[in-house]
């Protein structure tokens, strides 16, 4: 029996479960990426922090009762330690039926901080790519992550375009994005940006500030997966479908983890939803004295004010008609969306 290798195994297993926990969102924090790019994210949503088998941290941001990572996945490796093989040459790329990666036009400063890319081969292993309580997102993740912006979205699906959800999780402005990348304000704090990508012939995109592309962990069938897709120009939320073989992003999702502190999440209400001239909010008592901020999708807050019990009323009488995220800021609580009819 080996028992130096066997006991490596245990020590790699038991650091992925070290470093897989997610700390404490915390509010206001810079817009720096993880890896040090600026003007990543949105400076008024909390996030978390994960940390995946290679020791890459990423921000983590809960949106309708998931996490997801706020940055795309850069790990070698798959939670068990094997490697995820590294594929530079176009040839060898174009004929691979399992797991490769790349850096986009293998070149790894593009790694910072656009992400390694994929073919969904890696997406859909059992290893799993993802630190250990996480997952590739699968088409039901995916649709409540694209729903909770856009409800007629129908999780992206073509038949529902054009659809809105994807300015709320696009970066804004034109740092990494291509003009016009119209109606981007990342209200979500997804803080999707663009990252290229890989043909399944092995040939590089031209560009890399057209589209964000993730894949799901669901196929459509043998040697095809579906993608979500996200491009300069326009707003729309895309689940689009292409061959494994491609190379794009991946980014990790879990449920909202038993280690946080469930009573200031799971008992916050807004009722009636949607509503006219009043809704009532319902939290847990240890969110009294804390404010609460109503902001519109393009991230201005609205309204704000005090918690002052368990149930209160706040009035939005004077809102326009629309949709409105509700956050608690410096509570371990979700954004909840508000719809003003």
């Amino acid at each position: 029996m080996n028992i130096i290798g066997t006991n490596r195994h245990i020590i790699t297993v038991l650091l992925s479960l070290l470093t897989a926990t997610v700390s404490l969102p915390v509010s206001g924090q810079e817009t720096s990426h993880s890896c040090g790019s600026a003007d990543v994210h949105n400076a008024n949503v909390s996030y978390g922090k994960v940390t995946d088998i290679d020791g890459n941290a990423y921000k983590t941001v809960t949106i309708d009762r998931l996490v997801w990572f706020a940055e795309n996945l850069r790990s070698t490796r798959f939670q068990n330690g094997d490697s995820i093989p590294n594929v530079p040459d176009s040839a060898a790329w174009s004929v691979l039926k399992s797991p490769g990666m790349c850096s986009y036009r293998n070149d790894p400063t593009f790694d910072c901080p656009q992400g390694k890319l994929y073919n969904q081969f890696v997406a859909i292993d059992e290893r799993n790519p993802c630190p250990l309580g996480w997952r590739v997102p699968t088409i039901v993740d995916f649709n409540n992550l694209i729903n909770a912006f856009d409800p007629n979205a129908n999780g992206g699906a073509p038949s529902s375009l054009p659809n809105s959800a994807g300015g709320a999780l696009k970066n804004d402005g034109t740092r990494y994005w291509s003009a016009p990348n119209p109606n981007a304000t990342n209200a979500s704090g997804f803080s999707a940006i663009p990252n290229g990508g890989r043909s399944n012939s092995g040939a590089f995109s031209l560009s890399n500030n057209k589209a964000a592309s993730y894949w799901y962990a669901s196929q459509v069938g043998p040697g095809m997966g579906f993608f979500l897709e996200l491009a300069y120009t326009q707003d729309y939320a895309v689940r689009n479908a292409y061959w494994s073989g491609y190379g794009v992003c991946i980014r990790c999702v879990q449920d909202l983890p038993t280690s946080v502190n469930e009573t200031e999440t799971s008992t916050t209400n807004v009722f009636p939803n949607p509503a006219d001239e009043s809704f009532h909010l319902s939290v847990a008592s240890t969110v009294i004295g804390r404010e609460y901020v109503v902001s519109d999708l393009t991230g201005r807050v609205a309204l704000r004010g005090s918690i002052t019990s368990e149930t209160m009323s706040i009035s939005i009488a004077e809102l326009p008609v629309g949709v409105y995220l509700l956050s608690i800021p410096d509570a371990k609580a979700n954004v909840v969306k508000v719809v003003k009819r």
